[in-house]
């Protein structure tokens, strides 16, 4: 089939790779004129990692396996610590941290360079019996078999095909960066999450000396963005080495990302046209699935379209939609009851032994992903550092 895929970031390349792989005719139209490279760092949990892997995207020489997570209160005291290694050995996939410009360029660098069409902001999308036409801003239009949206939050092709509200704000924001640190958790392998009644922050080791960091506060759109020196005396006195960090970056590493969710609706398309990643589910980064959902839709939409055999798309598009949705849907919940909770009373939380924690980990990946639910853990080997 010849698949039109709108928007070239994380999600586009993924489902593109998967499509090509399976004899498909794939272009990829993207606003930018160029890659957009920017961001942060990507937490790819087990199912992202597996999901890449069913798509044939390698990631040996990117990032940094993460062999436990901890999460602590503002005062220094340990909530809980779960195994990582363990995690993988149980689900059959590791967890990474990659800067988010490596993932894309390693996505990039596994495609053909002439599927991209820069500078394409599409307006409109129109289905007919036999065919789907894309609209772009600069008059063209292009005719395909299949419309995939993967163009984020602000979906044109979810608004055209769907109408409906936009994603909402949730009441919090991050203010996040990727930065070269000297501080010793750079080199580690381990998450460190801290929690506080009115603020949460996280340091993530991302490989060669980067640290992926950010500060989650209560945001609404009518206040100004915060400065580093603002995070400077909302964070005073946090357990190591929020400080040091603090002290060690400007205004210029600082990013800014309010939180949005999306209602996950029933159908995710019209007869030839459906939605990936953001443009089908936004969701605030309280549980840092958004990217990895992302990544099980490629692989899922790729295997649903996989033997398509002349038959019309659409019962294949919505068989896809159906496996997805209960699942994405409940880490939607999860990630929006996660960020609710940021105010509980931390004094109120009691440690979790560190095999309780693990488990929890295992199950919530399972339970929200359709390809670990059906993978065997088999010896795997990423190759990152």
């Amino acid at each position: 089939m010849r698949v039109l895929v709108i928007g070239g970031g994380l999600g586009g390349l993924a489902v593109a790779k998967g499509l090509l792989d399976n004899g498909h005719r794939v272009r990829i139209y993207e606003h930018a004129e160029r890659l957009r490279d920017g961001g942060a760092g990507v937490t790819v949990w087990s199912n992202g990692t597996a999901a890449l892997r069913g798509l044939g995207i390698p990631l040996q020489g990117v990032g940094r396996q993460l062999h436990s997570l901890r999460a602590m209160t503002a005062t220094g005291r340990l909530l809980w610590e779960a195994d990582l290694d363990e995690v993988t050995e149980r689900l059959g996939s590791p967890t990474v941290e990659i800067p988010r410009r490596e993932l894309l360029y390693r996505m990039a660098e596994a495609l053909p360079s002439d599927i991209f069409r820069f500078g394409k902001r599409c307006v409109g999308v129109r289905e007919f019996a036999d065919h789907a036409v894309a609209d772009f801003a600069d008059g063209s239009s292009e005719t395909g078999d299949v419309v995939v949206g993967a163009d984020g939050q602000r979906s044109m092709v979810r608004r055209t095909v769907l109408g409906g509200e936009p994603a909402r704000p949730t009441g919090w924001a991050s203010w996040q960066g990727l930065t070269r640190s000297d501080l010793p958790i750079a080199y580690g392998y381990q998450t460190l999450n801290i929690a506080g009644r009115d603020g949460h922050c996280g340091l993530i080791p991302a490989g060669e000396g980067l640290l992926h960091w950010w500060f989650d506060m209560p945001w609404r759109d009518d206040q100004a963005e915060l400065t580093v020196a603002d995070l400077r005396s909302v964070f005073t006195g946090w357990p190591e080495p929020v400080e040091e960090l603090l002290a060690s970056v400007s205004d210029e590493d600082l990013g800014f990302f309010p939180h949005i969710r999306h209602q996950v609706p029933k159908v995710w398309g019209g007869p030839r046209t459906t939605l990936i990643g953001d443009a089908a589910h936004a969701m605030p980064p309280a549980v840092a699935q958004a990217a990895n959902q992302t990544m099980e839709d490629a692989w899922l939409l790729s295997c649903s379209l996989a033997h398509d055999e002349g038959r019309h798309p659409e019962p294949m598009l919505r068989d896809y939609e159906q496996q997805r949705r209960p699942r994405v849907a409940k880490v939607s919940r999860t990630a929006a009851l996660t960020s609710a909770q940021r105010r509980t009373p931390l004094q109120r939380i009691g440690k979790f032994p560190r095999w309780i924690a693990t488990r929890s980990q295992v199950i919530s990946l399972r339970s929200g992903s359709n390809i670990l639910r059906g993978l065997t853990p088999p010896t795997v080997s990423v190759g990152v550092a």
